[in-house]
């Protein structure tokens, strides 16, 4: 093969050195998508959500991760996140997520940001990464309060 990759027996994959910081702490929210449910209504196919939720979902994301992650927690629910309980929602969570216990890790409950009136996006947090798991534009994932 002419671009250097091959797959003969023999040929060791080179290192790859992790590594942590050293010279920093995190402060900021990162997001992962790799658990996002593959329930159709709930995630990035559904018909909801559109150029418009897009949009929105990608300045939230800006602006979520340009806030220190203890400013973050004290921003009230609009513009901030909020909390639901585990029994209060209503979409599958992605089976690998749970299956790795990368569940059982993350803060208590689910997290939530709004997309102002065009839906909800609805993970688990360990540490500063935020586990997207739904995409709710629906207003159905969860049981709202009164």
């Amino acid at each position: 093969m002419g671009n250097g990759f091959s797959l003969e027996k023999g040929l060791t994959k080179p290192k790859i050195e992790i590594k942590t910081p050293k010279s920093f702490k995190p402060c900021k929210i990162v997001f992962n998508f790799s658990f996002v449910t593959d329930d159709k209504k709930y995630g990035f196919r559904s018909k909801g959500f559109d150029q418009k939720v897009q949009k929105k979902f990608m300045e939230r994301m800006v602006f979520l991760s340009s806030v220190d992650f203890d400013v973050l927690l004290g921003l009230p629910r609009e513009s901030g996140l909020e909390t639901i309980s585990e029994d209060k929602v209503h979409f599958r969570v992605d089976t690998e997520f749970k299956s790795s216990g990368r569940h059982q890790d993350c803060l208590n409950d689910f997290w939530v940001f709004r997309l102002n009136k065009l839906g909800r996006v609805i993970g688990k947090i360990f540490d500063k990464t935020f586990y997207i798991l739904c995409i709710d534009t629906t207003f159905d994932a969860y049981d709202h309060d009164a």
